[in-house]
């Protein structure tokens, strides 16, 4: 039996205290461990990520080259992320140039990890196999999430479109040997080192134990190589072995695997919390936006108007700023209030540099047209308000989309109104749990409004100490009814959702998460949490024959088969507490966070949209995508050469294939696309160039430019 002992540590940049205390920490860690590398310390893993590595070289440069002799050499790991993103809180393309850049970059220290370590993910995304094989990764690493019916501490994880990983589970976490590094001696270390093998021996399926040696935050152990040996003396049983993930991997058999298909998120084992969706929603909403601006609009727009330079170091920076900020803690909203503050002050800082990469390429596209006058650019791949995907028509004056009227009349009971016939109802009910996980109060339960007014146009609702403006709006061009307004919230400890009534019972949902439409049950598995009824969405979430539609990721239910319930705003004190009645044991510390309770004013957007096309996937996303990706109004100087309506890209036909994003790279422009159905192949032609993808496909279409 080997058995790979693992010296690590697992780095959150932030989380309990803001990252500017962390890094005083990091500086002292990697300080004691290239002194430590440089003696001979045989080998350390660094999270998987090369945040931490640059965090430490910003303050230490002159350490650089001795990193790169150290990475090099394997005693130190880099790579293949930049940071540990939350895998359902960050868009396809966050995760893809979250690998890009972190493997990029761990070359140029010397030699990239090519393991896909995923160690406290809260969950995992269906499509993260075919994400990793992209980058001709075959192995992963995982923890959180994997469901009771993999009993074994390897398996096959599958994506939807039949890529494949090998994953290591990780049953009893990134830190179950962690108490190796207080063993006295070597006959203590010894047994512990027996202990954990017959703990995890119901689970193996080869002749190998992993072993990681480390914990939140910790540093090195330089007494640990000398202990091993001693105490691998008096291991007959098991050839016991310092070294990295790669040596550990490298050879395993990986015949006769369980296999899984989608996406892990169980609680079987390990706490899932899947409230963290709800925690601190403005950031998420904002999130999405961005990611929309950067991905569909900035981005797009910087590689296909003629005479743009490309933005470099902008988008390099914005690409940073987001890695940071999708790192699981930080996205996940579970953290220190000052943490919350400086994700937004990074979000504030993407927003100014994407706005300013597209007010420049909207200036050259209005000085490139003939006639002046409102320059409007519809980012969709297809014809929007008369203007062709991914193309522009000049105005002789604005012309703002024309509104329909809406329906609105209340309920019977006062709990909420009717919505061009839609039932919709608000409901807040009080939340005795923390950042992590809702918990219903003992004897709580959900309440309707005081009082609701129905005005001309919108809803005022009113509670004690919350009160909710919504205005009802519908577009000609849209199938479906906008709901945009505010929560002024102004107590604590409580959860308010807009209750959509739905068009038939239903057994489930479907959810648009990374590079997917998930179907998913009703309820999640539990085991050390309760079942939880609560998901994530991307976009757009249907159920019963009604779909919703937010910006960002938001966190939904089906109650009762009747109703999608989706929480605009959960108000919490506290980034864990001590055992709830819906989550065994704490999961962080009791650090307050009174600005989690998001006293005063939330903004909020949905739709509703009733018999929506659950069956035709582009259908139902291209909705999303008038919802979620606004048409752009400029002014245009005219002068130039193009005409009034014409599009950046000629023959654009993606035939249900999704746009995700374009882009400049060295080999000219990247047209990447998906393909949200699971059960056929779609053709897209671009500019005469085809490209056809399988079920669940991600593929790319390459412009000489």
């Amino acid at each position: 039996m080997i058995v790979t002992l693992v010296p690590h540590t697992h780095w959150d940049r932030e989380w309990y205290e803001p990252f500017d205390v962390f890094v005083e920490r990091l500086v002292a860690m990697m300080d004691r461990l290239c002194d430590l590398a440089d003696g001979g310390f045989p080998h350390f893993h660094l999270d998987g990520q090369t945040a931490m590595i640059d965090d430490y070289l910003a303050r230490r440069p002159e350490r650089t080259e001795e990193v790169r002799k150290h990475v090099r050499a394997g005693r130190l790991s880099a790579g293949p992320w930049v940071t540990q993103m939350d895998e359902f809180l960050a868009s396809g393309e966050s995760h893809l140039r979250n690998l890009e850049m972190g493997l990029a970059r761990a070359r140029e220290l010397g030699r990239a990890l090519e393991v896909g370590y995923l160690p406290d993910q809260f969950g995992h995304v269906g499509q993260m196999p075919q994400l990793l094989r992209m980058f001709g990764i075959e192995r992963a690493v995982v923890w959180r999430g994997v469901p009771r019916a993999i009993a074994r501490d390897a398996f096959r994880w599958r994506a939807p479109d039949g890529s494949e990983v090998v994953a290591d589970y990780l049953a009893f976490g990134y830190f179950n040997g962690a108490r190796f590094l207080q063993a006295a001696d070597a006959e203590t270390l010894a047994a512990q080192i027996r202990e954990t093998l017959e703990r995890q021996r119901p689970l193996l399926v080869r002749d190998r134990l992993l072993v990681m040696v480390g914990a939140d935050h910790a540093g090195p152990d330089p007494t640990l190589p000398a202990r091993v040996e001693a105490a691998s003396a008096l291991l007959e049983e098991a050839d016991v072995r310092i070294a990295g993930l790669r040596e550990h991997l490298a050879g395993a058999p990986v015949e006769d695997l369980p296999l899984w298909t989608g996406e892990l998120r169980s609680a079987a084992r390990a706490h899932l919390l899947p409230n963290v969706v709800s925690a601190r929603v403005h950031q998420k909403r904002e999130r999405g936006r961005l990611e929309a601006l950067v991905e569909r609009v900035a981005e797009p727009l910087a590689s296909l108007v003629p005479g743009v330079a490309w933005p470099t170091a902008d988008l390099e920076r914005v690409w940073t700023l987001l890695c940071w900020n999708g790192a699981h803690d930080s996205a996940c909203g579970c953290s220190h209030d000052r943490v919350a503050r400086d994700v937004d002050a990074r979000f504030a800082e993407v927003r100014a540099i994407a706005r300013r990469i597209v007010d420049a390429s909207m200036d050259a596209l209005g000085s490139l047209v003939g006639a002046a006058g409102t320059l409007r650019f519809n980012p969709s791949p297809f014809e929007r308000e008369a203007i062709p995907g991914l193309g522009w028509r000049v105005l002789p004056e604005p012309s703002p989309p024309a509104d329909l009227p809406v329906e609105l009349r209340r309920l019977p009971g006062g709990e909420g109104v009717l919505v061009a016939g839609t039932p919709v109802r608000l409901l807040d009910e009080p939340d005795v749990g923390d950042l992590y996980t809702f918990c219903p109060a003992e004897g709580g339960r959900p309440a309707a409004p005081d009082s609701i007014e129905v005005e001309e146009g919108g809803v005022r609702a009113r509670w004690e100490g919350l009160e909710v403006h919504l205005r009802a709006r519908r577009r000609v061009e849209e199938p479906f009814v906008r709901l945009e307004g505010v929560v002024v919230n102004g107590r604590a400890d409580h959860r308010l959702r807009v209750h959509v009534g739905v068009d038939g019972p239903a057994d489930g949902s479907l959810a648009a998460s990374v590079f997917e439409l998930v179907r998913r049950p009703l309820v999640g598995e539990g085991g050390v949490e309760m079942p939880s009824p609560t998901w994530p969405a991307r976009g757009v979430v249907a159920a019963g024959g009604t779909a919703v539609l937010a910006d960002g990721v938001f966190e939904y239910e089906v109650v009762d088969r009747r109703e999608l319930a989706v929480t605009l705003l959960r108000a919490v004190g506290t980034i864990s507490r001590e055992d709830l009645a819906t989550r065994r044991g704490p999961a962080g510390p009791a650090t307050p966070t009174p600005g989690a309770q998001l006293l005063g004013p939330t903004r909020f957007a949905l739709a509703v949209w009733p018999r929506a096309p659950v069956d035709d996937p582009p259908a139902l996303l291209a909705g999303w995508e008038r919802f979620g990706v606004p048409i752009l109004d400029a002014q245009a100087a005219g002068g130039g050469h193009l005409p009034s309506v014409g599009s950046l890209l000629q023959e654009l036909d993606l035939g249900g294939a999704q746009l995700s994003s374009v882009r400049r790279t060295g080999e000219g422009v990247e047209v990447r696309l998906w393909n949200p159905w699971v059960d056929r192949s779609v053709r897209a032609r671009v500019e005469g160039l085809e490209v056809e993808l399988g079920p669940a496909r991600i593929g790319s279409v390459r412009l000489e430019r």
